[in-house]
């Protein structure tokens, strides 16, 4: 909306790369930088590493893994078979967060300013649908703004924004999130699941994050504790069941 002048232009823009986001996501980014190119509006690709290789090398310790000599441990809320619960997540802070405040801090220096408050504005594509997910900003110097809740007269729906990217000529936009998060629903495991290659990748992962440093239960990316490739993702009308919520018109549901 900023390449195309509905919203103000943009000073910069910023992906922070896990280096595991599904192949549909890179392509979009490839979109993305020749509007922003033409517009005038550089995209900056930063990077913490390779979150997938991180994940893996979680297996030993983390008080081994500091000796090192290069990598990082990553710690992605895994399920846990011993209750049902999840390992603390810390992998959107270390490889989205920090990143791009890093470049943040880079480009004000660059251009000579000074830390002091409000002095950047920091931009989420966060939708009126999503309003939950609106944070007040911890770093002194930046101001968060949300442009689809407050840049309208209506804060814009996420199927306002599909429509619109549509009217534009834009080819459809895939949901950004790492190909291995444990947050996916079964609808969105089914979706890359019809990617060969990428269920072939996050299946490996899977297996592999079975045992890691520190952890006494074995540890899943599935909420159900079982192997992704030991799992049915298909709905129950998929496996031939009828679903008389959408079809019954009668009272004997109630």
């Amino acid at each position: 909306m900023s390449c195309r002048g509905v919203l103000p232009k943009l000073d910069a823009a910023i992906f922070a790369d896990t280096r595991w986001e599904p192949k549909a996501v890179y392509e979009w980014l490839t979109v993305l930088q020749r509007e922003a190119q033409a517009a005038g509006i550089p995209i900056y690709r930063v990077s913490a590493g390779n979150l997938r290789d991180d994940a893996l090398r979680s297996r030993i310790r983390k008080d081994e893994y500091d000796a090192l000599p290069d990598g990082r441990w990553a710690s992605m809320p895994l399920y846990t078979n011993g209750g049902g619960g999840q390992i603390k997540r810390q992998c959107t802070s270390e490889y989205k967060i920090e990143p791009i405040r890093k470049q943040i801090a880079h480009l004000v220096r660059e251009a000579g300013l000074t830390k002091t408050p409000g002095v950047v504005e920091q931009w989420f594509g966060i939708s009126g649908d999503e309003q939950r997910r609106m944070r007040l900003s911890r770093v002194r110097y930046i101001t968060h703004y949300y442009p689809l809740v407050f840049g309208f007269d209506r804060p814009m729906q996420r199927h306002h924004c599909v429509t619109w990217l549509t009217e534009q000529g834009f080819p459809s936009v895939p949901r950004s999130a790492c190909l291995g998060c444990p947050y996916h629903s079964d609808e969105e495991w089914a979706r890359i699941k019809t990617d060969p290659v990428a269920w072939a990748d996050v299946v490996q992962a899977d297996e592999a994050i079975r045992k890691i440093g520190g952890q006494r239960d074995e540890t899943f990316l599935h909420r159900s504790c079982k192997p992704l490739a030991q799992i049915d993702f298909r709905s129950m009308e998929e496996l031939g069941q009828q679903n008389w919520l959408n079809e019954c018109t009668g009272m004997c549901g109630v």
